[in-house]
């Protein structure tokens, strides 16, 4: 996705939006939040929270469709 007008997350609506990144689609949605750098740890919590990006760094993290 790459507008975050079709995006359904409500941080996109926010002026000061708890996360950098949006966890449905992945553009940023607070840039006075820095780039973290995250841990396999870290990415398997954000999975289990069913994010399909990390809120931290931005990585995808739910692939969709075959491998």
């Amino acid at each position: 996705m790459t507008s975050g007008s079709k995006c359904p997350n409500l941080n996109h609506r926010r002026t000061d939006a708890p996360v950098r990144f949006c966890p449905t689609c992945g553009e940023v949605v607070n840039e006075n939040i820095p780039t973290a750098k995250c841990s396999a740890e870290t990415h398997a919590v954000r999975r289990r929270e069913r994010n399909g990006y990390c809120v931290d760094c931005g990585e995808q993290l739910i692939r969709q469709g075959p491998p």
